[in-house]
C-alpha cells in the first residue's frame, strides 16, 4: 500500500526545511536582532502595542522562540511587566501563522524548483566569500533557497502518498485522532511550520480534507507548547510564568477553536477565501486572533495569577548568613567567609558550563573550601546560574554592609574587604565568560574549519587552567601558597600570548575573515581576564594583606 511513498524524500524535505528555519532566524537574528530587540523594549508600553509588537516581530524572525527569549530576557531585567510580556507572547503566536501564507503562495502557487537553486548558488557563495552585512544576507538567501527546496521534497513525496494510499481510507478517521497526529508530529520535530507544511502539502494533493486539516493545524500550534515547557523546568520563576502563560493560551485557544472548526471554516468561506490552501492558513490566524481577543481583557488578572506560581527558590540563596546577626561580629565574619567560598565554587562551577559540552571536573582539591555547588545548581540553564550568583553577590553585599557599621577591629575591616573584593574579583570572572559564550556558540557553528579548531584550542586552555586551580590548594592546606598563585598567574598569561600568536599567524596566512578575527581576539582576551579575575578572588580569600599585596603589583595584574 505504501510502496511507492518516497520516505527518504519526505525526511530530506523535514530536515531541509527545519535546517532552512534556523539558517533564516540567525541571518536575521545578525542583521536586525538588535533593532528589533530596541524594537520590543520600546513599543510595549500597553497590552495592545505589545500584541502588536510580538506579532510584527515575529513576523519578520520566523520564531517565536527567538522573540521569546527577547521578552525573558526584558522580564528579568525589569525592562518589561509580565503583562505587557503576556502581550508579546499572544501576539508571537499570531506571528508565526505568517510562514503559512508563504508556504502557500511560494510553496503551491509557483515552480519552487526553478527559484530555489538560483537562491541556494547565490546565497551560499555571498555566505562563504562576502563580509559580514552581505555574509548574513547570502544566509538568509541560502536558508530561503533550502526551506523552497525542503518544500518541494515534501509535496512531492506527499504526492507519492496520494498516488499509492486509498485515500478513501481516512474517512473513517475521527477529528481528534488527525489534533494528535498534529500535537504529536509537532512535538517530535519542535516546528509547527514544518507540521503545518506538511499538512499544506497533504491538502494540495487531496490526501486530506479541509476540516481535517484544520485539526492537524489545531494540534500543530498545541504540540509546540511542549518545546516551551521542557525549557523551562530548570528555568527561574519568571522563566516558569511565562512557559505557563503560553501553555495556557494555546491549550483553551486550541479547544475552542477544534470545538468550533466546522463554523469557523464556514466563516473563512463566507469572506471569500475559496482555495482550501488560503483557507486553512486563514483558519490558523482566525483562532489564534480569537485566541487573543478573548485573553487581552483579562491580561491583568491573568498576569496577578501567573505572579502567585512559581514563587523565587530560596534554598538557591545565601546559606550561612540568615540565621547570624551583624551585632555577633566574629560569627558574621565566619559566615560571610563560609558565604564567599561557596560563591566562588559557584562561579567555577558556572565557568565551567560556558563551553558544550562543559569542562569535566577536574582532578585534585577545589582552591576553596568548603562544598561544591550541588546538582540542582550546576543543572540550571547557562543564563539562570548567573542570575542566582549575582543574587548572592547581593545579598553578601548588604549583608557585609551591615556588618560594617558594627565595631570592628582593624584585623577584621581588613578581612571583610579583601572577601568582598574576591566576591566582586568572582563575580566578574563568570561575567566575562558569559559575555562571550554568544562567540563560543557561533565559533561551532562556523563553517570556517580553522575557526572550529580555534574553539578546541580555547576548549583546552581553560581545561588546562581549571586542572591547574584544583591544584593549588596542596593536600594538609587550607590556604594556598603565593607561589603556586604566581605560577597560575604566569602560566595562564603564557597561554594566552600562545593563542595570541597562533591566531596572528592564521591571519597572516589568510585563513581568517575580518569579524573572525575580532572575534577570535576577544575571546583569548576575555579567557584570560576571566582566569586573571579568579585567581585574584583567590588572592583576596587565602592571602595575607602584605603577600595579596605583592600578587597585586605584579605586571598585567592589578
Amino acid at each position: 500500500m505504501f510502496g511507492d511513498f518516497q520516505f527518504w524524500r519526505m525526511l530530506a524535505g523535514i530536515g531541509l526545511f527545519l535546517f532552512a528555519m534556523a539558517q533564516l532566524e540567525a541571518a536575521l537574528r545578525a542583521v536586525g536582532g538588535r533593532s528589533l530587540s530596541e524594537f520590543l523594549r520600546e513599543r510595549t508600553g500597553t497590552p495592545i502595542r505589545a500584541v502588536l509588537s510580538g506579532t510584527v516581530a515575529t513576523a519578520i524572525l520566523q520564531s517565536s522562540s527567538v522573540v521569546g527569549l527577547m521578552v525573558l530576557a526584558f522580564v528579568g531585567a525589569g525592562l518589561l511587566s509580565l503583562k505587557n510580556a503576556l502581550g508579546v507572547v499572544f501576539g508571537s503566536n499570531l506571528g508565526t501563522t505568517f510562514t503559512g501564507w508563504i508556504v502557500a503562495t511560494l510553496g503551491f502557487k509557483f515552480e519552487i524548483i526553478e527559484l530555489s537553486l538560483p537562491l541556494i548558488g547565490v546565497g551560499a557563495l555571498l555566505f562563504v566569500v562576502a563580509h559580514v552585512r552581505l555574509s548574513s544576507f547570502g544566509r538568509f538567501l541560502l536558508g530561503l533557497g533550502l526551506l523552497l527546496l525542503g518544500m518541494q521534497f515534501m509535496k512531492e513525496s506527499v504526492a507519492s502518498l496520494g498516488e499509492a494510499f486509498d485515500v478513501t481510507r481516512l474517512g473513517g478517521l475521527a477529528s481528534w485522532q488527525y489534533l494528535l497526529f498534529g500535537a504529536g508530529f509537532a512535538a517530535l520535530i519542535r516546528s509547527s511550520s514544518a507540521t503545518m507544511m506538511i499538512t499544506l502539502a497533504a491538502l494540495a494533493a487531496g490526501t486530506i480534507d479541509l476540516p481535517s486539516a484544520a485539526a492537524v493545524a489545531i494540534g500543530a500550534d498545541l504540540g509546540t507548547t511542549t518545546t516551551v515547557l521542557i525549557g523551562a523546568i530548570q528555568g527561574a520563576s519568571g522563566k516558569k510564568r511565562v512557559a505557563l502563560a503560553h501553555f495556557l493560551f494555546n491549550v483553551v485557544t486550541d479547544a475552542i477553536a477544534f470545538v468550533l472548526r466546522v463554523p469557523l471554516l464556514a466563516v473563512v468561506a463566507a469572506v471569500g477565501i475559496r482555495d482550501p490552501l488560503y483557507a486553512l492558513v486563514a483558519f490558523h490566524s482566525l483562532f489564534n486572533l480569537i485566541g487573543i481577543v478573548l485573553f487581552l481583557p483579562f491580561i491583568s488578572p491573568f498576569a496577578r495569577f501567573l505572579e502567585s506560581r512559581f514563587a523565587a527558590e530560596p534554598e538557591m540563596s545565601a546559606r550561612y548568613l540568615s540565621g547570624v546577626s551583624p551585632s555577633l561580629t566574629d560569627a558574621a565574619m565566619r559566615a560571610i567567609e563560609r558565604e564567599t567560598a561557596r560563591l566562588i565554587h559557584r562561579v567555577i562551577t558556572h565557568n565551567m558550563r560556558a563551553f558544550h559540552p562543559p569542562i569535566p571536573l577536574p582532578p585534585g582539591r577545589p582552591p576553596v573550601p568548603g562544598e561544591e555547588e550541588p546538582l540542582n545548581f550546576r543543572d540550571r540553564a547557562f543564563e539562570d546560574s548567573y542570575s542566582m550568583t549575582k543574587r548572592l553577590e547581593g545579598e553578601i553585599i548588604a549583608f557585609a554592609t551591615r556588618l560594617q557599621a558594627q565595631p570592628l577591629d582593624e584585623a577584621a575591616s581588613q578581612r571583610l574587604t579583601q572577601l568582598l573584593s574576591a566576591v566582586r574579583e568572582a563575580v566578574h570572572s563568570s561575567k566575562l565568560l558569559k559575555d562571550i559564550r554568544h562567540n563560543l556558540d557561533d565559533f561551532s557553528a562556523s563553517i570556517n574549519e580553522p575557526v572550529r579548531r580555534y574553539l578546541d584550542h580555547f576548549r583546552s586552555v581553560m581545561t588546562s587552567f581549571y586542572d591547574d586551580l584544583y591544584g593549588v590548594r596542596r593536600s594538609g592546606q587550607e590556604t594556598i601558597d603565593v607561589e603556586d598563585l604566581v605560577d597560575a598567574i604566569q602560566e595562564a598569561r603564557r597561554r594566552h600570548d600562545q593563542m595570541h600568536r597562533e591566531i596572528y599567524i592564521s591571519i597572516n596566512e589568510g585563513r581568517l575573515r575580518e569579524t573572525e578575527i575580532s572575534s577570535l581576539l576577544n575571546v583569548n582576551r576575555e579567557t584570560l581576564n576571566s582566569n586573571l579575575a579568579l585567581l585574584m578572588a583567590l588572592r583576596d580569600f587565602h592571602l595575607e594583606a602584605s603577600e595579596a599585596e605583592t600578587v597585586r603589583q605584579l605586571p598585567g595584574v592589578g
